[in-house]
């Protein structure tokens, strides 16, 4: 019989972290950091910079640095709430608490910008971050039962047609859900997290729509609860749906540009000009030989 127990802390545990637990199907370490930090979005002039900069790195480089976020993130969610600050830098938060470095990329640090960054904006970063990567690197090797090449022409129509009435086109959707851009923002997300994992395809995707964690800080899960796409809608349907999204922007932004239409002239109109330019060639001409005279005139009278 076991007369004592050991009464263990989990608070003050030394967890295992590895790189790229975010990416998988049950995933919570993004509220985990938001319950621990507050979060604030990065200022327009910072988000400029940073995505400047992001765009001149290598392939590898964004992904592994992205692994490094994560990294850093299974730290956060293990150190008490009230040893972290808001201010407090990437570059201080290594120094201060991840005593192994194998476990990040060398660019962490190296790149000063980027460590520099306070501990208040590094989801909003991370974000930032993650479509980039899928721009840049992710969207070349996307899945072969994700391609748009996968469905026929009018089942891609449905898809998409289905999902914009059912979320940013819906009339009683939140205000703030009816931008395209959180939308187009999300899809990316998802697809860098979720589905470069290897996790079934074929269920609803409203299930991943309902999460918090793909969603950006001011999103919670009452505006959530402002939409429901349909069952048929798959995971699956993921990139089919971002790419409809996209193009139904470009279009969008296409038809808001000033159409310049050309100056058509009638053949009166025509003639007019004609006769217009030849009277001020005639009388530009007659004023150069009037002062051509003159000063002929001028020479004669000298000599």
């Amino acid at each position: 019989m076991i007369s004592k127990l050991v009464l263990i802390d989990t608070d003050k545990l030394n967890l295992l972290t590895y790189q790229f637990e975010l990416y998988g199907n049950e995933t919570s370490l993004i509220n985990e950091v938001r319950a621990r930090i507050e979060q604030e979005p990065l200022t327009n002039d910072d988000r400029t910079r940073l995505r400047r900069l992001i765009k001149t790195m290598n392939p590898d480089d964004i992904l592994h640095y992205l692994g490094s976020l994560d990294n850093i993130f299974t730290y956060i969610r293990t150190i008490a709430a009230e040893r972290l600050r808001q201010d407090m830098t990437v570059q201080l938060f290594i120094e201060q608490f991840i005593r192994s470095k194998s476990r990040l990329n060398d660019s962490i640090l190296r790149w000063t910008d980027f460590s520099a960054i306070q501990l208040r904006y590094i989801i909003d970063f991370h974000e930032m971050f993650e479509e980039i990567a899928f721009d840049q690197v992710l969207r070349a090797y996307i899945k072969k039962e994700l391609a748009e090449e996968t469905f026929i022409q009018e089942e891609r129509k449905r898809i998409i047609d289905a999902f914009c009435r059912a979320t940013f086109e819906k009339e009683k959707i939140i205000e703030k859900l009816k931008s395209i851009d959180l939308w187009i923002a999300m899809l990316k997300r998802l697809i860098v997290r979720i589905l470069n994992a290897n996790i079934s395809l074929d269920v609803p995707l409203q299930i991943y729509l309902e999460r918090t964690d793909l969603w950006n800080n001011g999103v919670n899960y009452d505006d959530l609860a402002t939409f429901e796409v349909e069952d048929d809608i798959l995971l699956q349907h993921t990139y089919v749906i971002l790419t409809g999204l996209e193009n139904k922007k470009k279009a969008a932004n296409q038809s808001q540009q000033p159409e310049i239409k050309p100056d058509v002239q009638t053949v009166e109109g025509q003639r007019q000009t004609a006769n217009t330019w030849y009277n001020r060639t005639a009388k530009a001409a007659a004023s150069t030989k009037e002062i051509s005279g003159k000063k002929a005139s001028g020479k004669k009278g000298r000599s």
